[in-house]
């Protein structure tokens, strides 16, 4: 369980940081991994791996990318959660 707490971890990390750093990282990527293996959906880990791309946009579609993740990570909590 440890392991699932800090790879929400990365991911809410990811979040705060997205507006100013790009976050397609092997960290990000990995934690999304280890918590997709046996979740269910698995929409939300794809949605969240979309959204991290893009990150040299302007500042309104940087603010889209924050919303997407944001109700992404909301959707993985209960992907994982449930299983």
């Amino acid at each position: 369980m440890d392991d699932l707490h800090a790879a929400l971890a990365v991911l809410q990390d990811a979040l705060n940081r997205c507006r100013h750093e790009n976050m397609r990282t092997p960290e990000v990527l990995a934690a999304l991994d280890l918590l997709e293996t046996n979740a269910d959906p698995k929409w939300p880990f794809a949605q969240f791996r979309e959204a991290l791309d893009g990150y040299r946009s302007r500042e309104w579609e940087q603010e889209g990318r924050w919303q997407t993740l944001n109700a992404s990570l909301n959707g993985i909590r209960l992907a994982v959660a449930r299983k």
